[in-house]
């Protein structure tokens, strides 16, 4: 059983509220909060029986800051220095050569 149309328009609303306030910001942090608000949204929605198109919707956006926060995450890439320094490492143990 489903519950009523008011209680399915809170969840919307809030999940408005949620994009408008944090849809433009760069950092981090806000975009994980994001996704765990929206996260925390959909299983009150759920555990709440909102209609399915109010399900869907939260659970797209909520899919959708999910890339972007996948996608922002800075990536740790070591200095070229390094690489080279191992890669002579292990071609001297491979061929059994002194480092």
């Amino acid at each position: 059983m489903r519950a009523d149309p008011c209680h399915c328009n809170r969840f919307e609303d809030e999940l408005a509220a949620l994009l408008t306030t944090r849809h433009a910001s760069d950092d981090g942090e806000a975009r994980e909060a994001l996704f765990a608000a929206l996260s925390r949204l959909e299983r009150q929605a759920l555990i709440a029986g909102a209609a399915d198109p109010t399900l869907y919707k939260i659970a797209e956006a909520r899919f959708l800051v999910g890339i972007l926060r996948d996608a922002m995450r800075p990536l740790r890439i070591a200095p070229l220095r390094s690489l080279l320094r191992l890669a002579a490492e292990t071609r001297c143990v491979v061929e059994g050569e002194p480092a």
